[in-house]
């Protein structure tokens, strides 16, 4: 792989460092279950993984866990460090980074972000640019390096904090999903939240093993090892939503209701079957609804329950308009324009475009003075 031209330390094959190396080791219960997990995903001698390392509490376990498994099937792993460049120590942070990558005797690549990600990123919060960021630098060095899979840390209690935001937020089944232990790598601004993709025919794909670990179990290996993570003091900051649950409001909810986190997590991986489920009659009622222009049949569309009915539109939309996203909004707008399809009418439905209803066909325009701006 070539060097990174934004840090000095962009890339170091380092050598076996001070922890016992796994041939000789006997595997820890956490070890042993990741192990399992990479079989059923189908790992095979020689797939290389991408790790992303942030050399947090999360991330180290993941890398040091992966050892073993990379012994026991045969894996080439690379970490991989992004350095935002969001706080004065970040260039601290990856020499700690690479010195715990040394210990485990993995190779590091670190990758120093020229701008601060929110340029590249406008209009968001700095925690979701820099989260975007992050996929996209992934994805990039997993595409370079021809990796089978991109591996993150997300654990059981991220599942539930997941589950929780989504839900308070008003969303569907789709976002009670929370995240896919295997799922596409996010492309563009959105990353999916539940994807069910095969692993055989999308490559490289995102791989969450820790999704079924509760932090406490990710904590105690980290400390029986002995190794010192690195700690990010903006995961204690109030101001961010996902901090607040982590820190207050999941723990209450747990002192009251014990096994809450385990419940959430359990919940997610319910909604995402009854997710599977209504994306496979939404996806098999498309070719119907559909005629050769692309515009979408309003009496074929009423055919279908409202939840099939909903993802039908939402699928239209974003495939018309080259979008990531649609907000419920949007959605619901669409499918009181198709209700309502007997008078010819529009509504503008954001990102530059309108949606008419003509002779009982709903279609998307692109509106003038967007297109004259060239959006």
């Amino acid at each position: 792989m070539t060097s990174d031209p934004h840090h000095p330390r962009s890339e170091a094959t380092t050598p076996r460092g001070v922890l016992p190396a796994p041939a000789r080791q006997t595997p820890d219960g956490l070890e042993q279950r990741l192990l399992a997990r990479a079989r059923a995903a189908r790992f095979a001698g020689g797939d290389r993984l991408i790790v992303g390392f942030s050399a947090g509490r999360d991330s180290l376990a993941l890398a040091a866990a992966l050892r073993w498994t990379a012994t026991a099937i045969g894996l080439d792993l690379l970490l991989v460090h992004v350095d935002h460049r969001l706080r004065s120590c970040s260039g601290a942070d990856a020499a700690r980074a690479e010195a715990l990558a040394e210990r485990l005797g993995l190779p590091l690549r670190i990758v120093a972000l020229p701008e601060p990600p929110q340029i590249r990123h406008p209009g968001v919060g700095v925690e979701e640019a820099a989260r975007r960021e992050r996929y996209r630098v992934l994805a990039r060095e997993a595409e370079a390096a021809h990796a089978a899979a991109i591996v993150t840390a997300h654990h059981r209690d991220d599942q539930a904090e997941t589950v929780l935001l989504h839900l308070l937020r008003g969303s569907g089944v789709h976002g009670a999903a929370g995240m896919a232990e295997i799922s596409a790598i996010p492309h563009g601004d959105v990353a999916p939240v539940s994807c069910d993709i095969s692993p055989e025919t999308s490559r490289p794909w995102l791989w969450r093993p820790f999704l079924d670990e509760p932090r406490d179990v990710i904590d105690d290996y980290v400390g029986r090892l002995g190794l010192d993570p690195i700690e990010d003091p903006t995961n204690a900051a109030p101001d961010f939503r996902r901090n607040l649950l982590r820190g207050s409001i999941l723990p209450w909810i747990e002192a009251g209701f014990p096994g809450a986190s385990a419940a959430l997590a359990r919940y997610a991986r319910l909604a995402a079957e009854d997710d599977r489920a209504l994306e496979a009659l939404a996806e098999a009622a498309m070719p119907a609804a559909l005629d050769g222009d692309g515009a979408l049949r309003a009496a074929v569309l009423r055919e279908q329950p409202l939840a099939v009915r909903r993802r039908m539109v939402r699928r239209w939309f974003l495939a018309r308009a080259g979008l990531t996203s649609a907000s419920a909004d949007r959605t619901e707008a669409l499918l009181d324009l198709a209700a309502r399809c007997a008078a010819d009418r529009s509504i503008e439905i954001g990102e530059g475009w309108r949606a008419t209803c003509r002779r009982g066909m709903l279609r998307l325009e692109r509106m003038e003075r967007e297109a004259g701006r060239g959006a």
